[in-house]
């Protein structure tokens, strides 16, 4: 049973919720236990009290869908609508991403959220400034608030050259990369009002399922926002 007082509020009525390991592993696809991924998503969606969840095919793209009526279905498949993001005005739909060490960001204003997916193509491609775009078109000019979820943090997330180039060397820490404070920096800079941060490192904190450190055995949880 997921606490209530894992759930953060932000302004507006939105609500916001990162799963752990003890969720279950919410891939259809990836992972131990992905025949149960269903179920777990099927669980997440009463506990937290919503109608629908709604989520794309992640391609570490820059994509943010829309949502402008209730899923069907929150589980595509490859080949199905590609998309990192998700935004919505609907109440009673949970927009929702799977991670295991990407960063997952929640952002919500009045009336609207929206959950991106953010690893590192994503987050030098500009899909954050798209989710802050794709959210303004269904709020306006209201404030935007922002939650950093639990991701590969700069403790454990040693990347190569090319990483580190692709952001001008960046909140680099030798061969460490800080992407929390990354997002930080480009969330504040596209007029986000105000970032939060979840505390925790994917792949050194066992609560998470991590790539980096179990490999195909590695699960996914998920950063899911919905208005209340």
């Amino acid at each position: 049973m997921i606490s209530p007082q894992r759930v953060i509020e932000l302004p507006g009525g939105a609500r916001v919720l990162f799963t752990e390991r003890s969720d279950g592993n919410l891939s259809r696809v990836a992972g131990t236990d992905a025949d149960g991924g269903a179920a777990a998503r099927e669980r997440l969606r009463e506990q937290i009290g919503v109608a629908a969840l709604a989520r794309g095919y992640q391609v570490h793209g820059t994509v943010v869908r829309i949502v402008s009526e209730p899923p069907t279905s929150a589980a595509p498949r490859p080949g199905g609508e590609q998309a990192d993001g998700q935004a919505t005005s609907l109440y009673g739909v949970g927009v929702m991403v799977l991670a295991a060490d990407c960063l997952p960001v929640a952002l919500a204003g009045e009336d609207g959220v929206a959950m991106i997916h953010a690893g590192w193509r994503g987050l030098a491609a500009g899909v954050l400034e798209e989710g802050v775009r794709s959210l303004r078109r269904l709020i306006g000019a209201g404030p935007i608030h922002a939650v950093l979820g639990p991701c590969a943090c700069a403790c454990c997330y040693e990347v190569g050259e090319e990483v580190h180039g692709a952001f001008a060397g960046a909140h680099r820490n030798g061969r460490m990369l800080d992407m929390r404070a990354i997002a930080r920096d480009r969330l504040l800079a596209a007029s986000v009002a105000d970032v939060r941060e979840v505390q925790a490192c994917t792949i050194c904190d066992p609560r998470f399922f991590s790539h980096r450190r179990e490999g195909a055995r590695a699960g996914r949880q998920a950063g899911v926002a919905w208005l209340s």
